[in-house]
């Protein structure tokens, strides 16, 4: 289904019919907080004709600036200065005509947490858990529809709500934290009461509100309380690019320039590899830019410094008020990167420890790279992500496993990949991923393999960098290649109605439980082991199949190996003694089996051995 939203449509939008009576309906961000470490804030006020109201504030501490006005008389921005010395309160934002009052807001400035400012984010240490709440578990189903609200659940249909939520996620939170896993992605909750696909939520209509049918604000915060009681870090996701087309900005927009508009409507050509393109056509760019994602998703302009500020306060307001950890960027470069550069900035500023993981959907590792903070480029760009995801390794681990070696086949695409790691200022706080809720599920990438699938895992928990696991991965669960729905099934067990219960062992299959207890077992020994976290990587040139890497510290030393031929094989360790050195024997942490250096090693085809050296 296509929808058009042309020029004339968007231009008309902002002539509304204009009430004679000046009223006051929206003032944005709807709360803020004293001690911040920018002092300004913006407030975004929306009301029939308020653009030239005078406004009054009295209140200890703060001082209205300035006003701006755009070219829609519904809207007016009033920029604040909050000093340090400010307390806590409420105050009334006066609106005037003349010597008649309009409206009078009541506004809340809140103390801040102890220790927000300082907050421990997340890292190479951690396994992030990705989960979307709408398909991952119910638990509240009073919600499951909502008066006013477009869609209820509908489970027979991929595209439509299925009616997970975020109470669904609190109850479960102890199985993330069993399966070994310490922090948690949930994709976004803002409101969003679109005909189509609202379940994804990745197109807001309002950034204040949670949405109904996945719970409250309160809970949110909640479901952060519940992350840190279990030690599980919260990591909130960002979209900068795009809002929803149910957004009442659409039927009135605050200017003319807040989203890109174009003649007839124009997607975005996905090409994000022409901002490092030397040789990338201006149209082709600009396209990239500010074509739309979709057709119910505008493209923001956030090259307006009034949306810039907005939007950057908006996740600023999400992080102090929720106390998430950590952020998610969902398509950095489908923004103008200069800018969305001064967008990761603002949060950096604001929460100086603050990890960023951007997702930078290119195909070369020198691209991905460009992306990471730090980085040396020639252009001198630096986007303010002190984390990338590896797009390039989730095709590795998706191919070479099916493949038979050779020079540049099978477990030659990893030691080709990991040789372009001097590319990265930090390649340890790199995500890595063997799918997510966009892309091909792992289980149909090996044909449901369950030999191969394994070795995916081990790959991924042992490599440079931090894991990333999708709701399901710990179960081999099925999807339907090149189908966005299809990569999102339910959670099995997440409605009370359900066939079988995968949270539980006894509700698992026995496949299921294999998987899932060789991925838990490796998930809590990388939890304690350093050297799978932050360690050094020695790796060795794949022959006949066999591919042999190390990581090391101080504190341990741990010899991967991997047999990807087809049959059985002794191995021979004397070519890989520099990796053990002064040591003859090791454990193999799934099965507990010793391991003597000092004879050939019995490989099973299509295996991973992960093994901690016993220093001697």
């Amino acid at each position: 289904m296509k929808r058009t939203f042309t020029l004339v449509f968007l231009m008309a939008a902002m002539v509304t019919a204009f009430a004679t009576k000046q009223s006051v309906s929206k003032v944005e961000p709807i709360s803020w907080w004293v001690g911040m470490e920018n002092p300004e804030l913006q407030l975004l006020c929306y009301g029939n004709d308020i653009q030239n109201a005078t406004v009054e504030i009295d209140y200890a501490g703060v001082t209205l600036t300035r006003t701006e006005k755009t070219d829609n008389p519904n809207y007016l921005f009033l920029f604040l200065n909050i000093d340090p010395s400010t307390k806590p309160g409420t105050f009334n934002i006066v609106f005037k005509n003349g010597k008649k009052k309009i409206s009078k807001w009541a506004y809340t400035l809140n103390a801040r947490n102890q220790g927000s400012k300082q907050r421990v984010s997340f890292g190479p240490e951690d396994a992030v858990y990705l989960l979307m709440p709408d398909r991952f578990a119910n638990g509240d189903y009073s919600n499951d529809s909502v008066k006013g609200y477009i869609q209820g659940v509908d489970r027979s249909d991929l595209g439509k709500r299925h009616g997970g939520d975020i109470q669904g996620v609190i109850d479960h939170l102890p199985y993330i934290k069993d399966l070994g896993c310490t922090a948690l992605w949930i994709t976004p909750f803002f409101d969003n009461n679109d005909s189509q696909y609202s379940y994804h939520h990745y197109a807001t209509g309002d950034y204040f509100k949670v949405d109904p049918r996945l719970g409250t604000n309160e809970l949110y915060k909640a479901l952060a309380d519940s992350c840190h009681a279990l030690g599980l870090k919260l990591i909130l996701d960002v979209v900068p690019n795009h809002c929803g087309i149910v957004s009442y900005w659409t039927n009135d927009l605050p200017s003319k320039d807040w989203y890109h508009i174009w003649p007839t409507y124009t997607s975005s050509n996905y090409r994000m590899t022409a901002w490092t393109d030397p040789h990338a056509a201006k149209l082709d760019r600009e396209i990239l830019e500010k074509g739309w994602f979709s057709y119910n998703m505008p493209d923001l302009n956030l090259e307006n410094p009034l949306l810039f500020k907005y939007l950057s306060q908006v996740y600023i307001w999400w992080l102090e008020y929720g106390g998430a950890d950590g952020i998610r960027v969902d398509t950095y470069p489908y923004n103008n990167i200069k800018v969305a550069s001064e967008f990761m900035k603002t949060f950096r500023n604001e929460y100086p420890n603050i990890n960023i993981v951007g997702e930078c959907w290119v195909k070369s590792p020198l691209e991905i790279a460009y992306y990471q903070s730090g980085n040396n480029n020639k252009d001198g760009f630096d986007s303010n992500l002190p984390s990338v995801m590896d797009f390039v390794l989730k095709d590795k681990l998706q191919e070479a496993f099916n493949e038979r070696d050779d020079w540049d086949h099978g477990m030659a695409k990893f030691y080709a990949h990991y040789a372009q790691d001097f590319a990265y200022p930090d390649v340890n706080n790199i995500m890595n991923f063997i799918d997510n809720h966009d892309i091909d599920r792992m289980s149909g990438a090996v044909n449901r393999d369950l030999n191969k699938y394994k070795m995916s895992i081990a790959m991924l928990l042992t490599t440079r960098g931090f894991p990333q696991i999708y709701s399901g991965d710990e179960i081999m669960i099925d999807g339907i290649p090149g189908n966005y729905e299809g990569y999102r099934f339910d959670f099995p067990g997440g409605w009370k109605d359900d066939d079988h219960n995968a949270f539980t062992a006894e509700g698992r299959t026995t496949e299921e439980n294999e998987v899932f207890n060789y991925m838990r077992k490796l998930l809590n020994f990388r939890k304690s082991c350093t050297a799978l976290q932050t360690g050094k990587m020695t790796q060795f040139i794949p022959y006949d199949g066999i591919y042999v890497f190390s990581r090391y510290d101080d504190n341990s030393r741990i010899l991967i190996i991997f047999n990807n031929s087809v049959n059985d094989q002794l191995v021979s360790l004397d070519r890989y003694k520099e990796l053990f050195e002064g040591s003859t024997t090791g454990t193999e942490i799934i099965t507990g089996k010793q391991i003597d250096f000092t004879t050939k090693l019995s490989m099973p085809a299509k295996t991973a051995y992960v093994i901690k050296i016993i220093e001697s």
